[in-house]
């Protein structure tokens, strides 16, 4: 269990940065068909992108001829040139560490592929790469490995790319919220713009909306996969979009057979970006008895939680179907109650 943070999983190449060459990739590609190789692009991509290291990539490869193993061995070993930030890069990672968000770099680059400049680096907080994971970000098992490894609450996630497979669908079948920069995305300095006017998570903020947008019998409406928990039970669930100092707005998460929930307003556009709020739960938030002795033992309590994180918890228990499971959940809630403790003391 973690503190709850917004979260902001963004892609590098051709939405942080350009390269002066040719992706390695696509240069690998170029190797292979010139040996007479007609496998298909994809899995010679995947090859690339999964290999921890340019030996790990090359034994990929190891059924070639030796004369085109050694033109990708000259491709995995050549310049790899230079990444250029693109406009609105720095601006953007520099106004969401500002705010509080936590940011992730989610890369299918390879080995030979340049770093990311100083100037970005410095604000990334871990980096997800294909390499470590043994699959691409087009797979949505990489998403799912990815929420699971960084304990990213999808409530409060946005993932940012450029690639409608990749940063796109992939990491929507896994649950999570996208936005792509250019077309109806928009740009890194607009998205920097709306996470001001946005401010800081509040406390109460069950989650964050900020995904793509659709039009539906003529109204707006943003597509929502991290939701689907809201509508598990039922076929909408009535919510509040706030940002800002606004007062916010009405909303309902819908249920849509066979897509993603979508989140509708009133007439007229919604809001790019806003902090979602969940109306009061009026179910009794009582301590479970077994809870309850696990706190007492370890000299822990609850009311150290916000509210809402407070409410979070108690419901995962409620809501677990096994009696494992609850008692996992309650050893896991303890667990982080004492390494919460922990970092106080210190």
């Amino acid at each position: 269990m973690s503190e709850r943070q917004p979260v902001l999983v963004v892609d590098a190449g051709g939405t942080l940065v350009t390269r002066t060459r040719p992706g390695l990739a696509g240069r690998v590609v170029a190797a292979v068909r010139a040996a007479g190789d007609e496998r298909p692009e994809a899995a010679v991509r995947a090859a690339v992108h999964t290999a921890p290291d340019i030996d790990a990539c090359l034994r990929k490869f190891d059924d070639l001829p030796a004369s085109a193993r050694a033109g990708i061995a000259r491709e995995l070993t050549a310049d790899p040139g230079d990444a250029v930030v693109l406009p609105g890069a720095e601006e953007l990672l520099h106004t969401a560490a500002g705010l509080g968000w936590r940011l992730i770099l989610a890369t299918n680059a390879g080995p030979g592929t340049p770093a990311l400049p100083s100037e970005l680096a410095r604000y990334i907080d871990t980096t997800a790469e294909s390499g470590r994971y043994g699959m691409v970000k087009d797979d949505p098992r990489f998403w799912t490995r990815l929420v699971e490894e960084e304990k990213v609450d999808p409530l409060l996630a946005v993932v940012l790319g450029d690639d409608v497979l990749a940063d796109q669908r992939a990491p929507e079948a896994a649950g999570l919220q996208t936005r792509l920069i250019g077309g109806d995305g928009g740009t890194l300095t607009g998205l920097a713009a709306e996470l001001q006017a946005a401010g800081q998570c509040p406390d109460e903020a069950a989650g964050v909306v900020a995904g793509r947008h659709e039009h539906w019998a003529g109204r707006d409406m943003i597509v929502a996969p991290q939701l689907a928990p809201l509508v598990v039970r039922v076929t909408r669930a009535r919510v509040r979009l706030a940002a800002g100092s606004a007062p916010g707005g009405a909303a309902v998460v819908v249920r849509r057979q066979s897509r993603p929930p979508a989140v509708v307003g009133a007439p007229g556009p919604l809001p790019a970006l806003a902090w979602l709020h969940l109306p009061p739960d009026r179910r009794p938030y009582q301590v479970p008895a077994g809870l309850n002795a696990l706190l007492e033992r370890e000299g822990l309590r609850l009311d150290v939680l916000s509210p809402s994180d407070r409410r979070h918890a108690l419901a995962m228990i409620r809501e677990a179907r096994s009696t494992a499971t609850i008692s996992e959940r309650m050893a896991d809630l303890v667990h982080f109650l004492k390494d919460r403790r922990k970092g106080e003391v210190i």
